[in-house]
């Protein structure tokens, strides 16, 4: 009797909850509700890389993997079946070990290489990605999921109105970018990226590049012992005049180094031309659409075409 009095103010609360969390999976599973892509910078990594882990891959032809220079590019505009683990404020190196302990197999291994490796892996992400309790639950539950948190699909909602009471064309979209708005600000913040740029590589810094590199190297050796996947690394252009100054000349020197590229193979640089920027990395709109074009063109090509090799070595692209 003592026990079941105990029970009783608890157990309608319990049963309403229960009923409340079904509904609401319902809802995800049913796709009434539509997933968001977080609302901030963290969330949007979360949500990258828990619809790489969780998700279907059966249509899988390629998995980019780097910083947020990489994640500046739409996938969309790449191709279909291209998945992205390029986080925010990150390095390859998370995206390699998402990719690593994955069961799925992409035929290419997309790697973004520049000093942005110095980030190192991001543990956090990873230990809650494969949590032994979280990753089930995850997996059957997708309401679990950091991408149909309530107040993200809210947020995402009214944003959407928005967007769709403000539709534009690509051409306008395009024209009424950050640059053209405040060219001031961007000049400002891209002679800010120059003159960091302008300093020589320091030994720390060249000592750390190493030591990542060779952790990148390790993780490259397990997904193709694994998979066989054909890992392509690349980086991304930039101004022309970040692109000239001595720090970023001397960290593609020592990429080139430490993944030589008769061993690994490298995406060749696309045309020369003026890139665009806001801050002098981050590409704007359409010049990061034009660089995602000739990634496609390069690498989903050989999937389509049924050509493509799968050793990680030097091959004609």
């Amino acid at each position: 009797m003592f026990v079941k009095f105990q029970l009783r103010p608890i157990l309608r609360p319990l049963l309403i909850f229960l009923f409340l969390m079904s509904f609401y999976q319902v809802l995800v599973s049913g796709g009434v509700l539509p997933a968001s892509e977080g609302v901030s910078l963290i969330q949007n990594n979360i949500v990258k890389a828990q619809r790489y882990v969780y998700q279907d891959d059966s249509d899988l032809k390629m998995v980019m993997v780097g910083s947020s220079l990489a994640a500046n590019l739409n996938i969309k505009d790449i191709g279909e079946g291209v998945k992205s683990i390029a986080l925010g404020g990150g390095a390859s190196q998370t995206g390699l070990e998402i990719v690593k302990r994955s069961k799925s197999k992409p035929p290419i291994v997309l790697v973004e290489i520049n000093d942005t490796i110095v980030r190192k892996i991001d543990t956090e992400l990873i230990d809650s990605l494969y949590h032994p309790i979280f990753y089930w639950l995850r997996q059957y539950l997708p309401m679990m999921r950091e991408e149909y948190r309530p107040i993200s699909i809210f947020v995402d909602y009214f944003k959407n109105r928005s967007k769709q009471n403000q539709k534009m064309t690509r051409e306008a979209l395009d024209r009424l970018e950050g640059r053209n708005l405040t060219p001031e600000l961007s000049q400002k913040a891209i002679q800010s990226i120059v003159d960091i740029q302008s300093q020589p590589l320091s030994e720390q810094d060249a000592e750390n590049i190493k030591k990542e590199a060779e952790f990148i190297k390790s993780q490259l050796a397990e997904i193709n012992k694994k998979s066989g996947a054909k890992v392509v690394l690349f980086d991304i252009p930039q101004e022309s005049r970040v692109n000239a100054a001595i720090r970023k000349k001397q960290v593609q020197e020592l990429a080139k180094k430490l993944f030589p590229p008769e061993r690994f193979e490298w995406l060749p640089p696309p045309k020369e031309r003026e890139w665009r920027t806001n801050d002098g990395v981050h590409l704007i709109r359409s010049d990061a659409r034009d660089f995602a074009e000739f990634l496609r063109d390069k690498l989903l090509s050989k999937v389509a075409a049924g050509s493509l090799g799968t050793a990680p070595r030097k091959e004609s692209l």
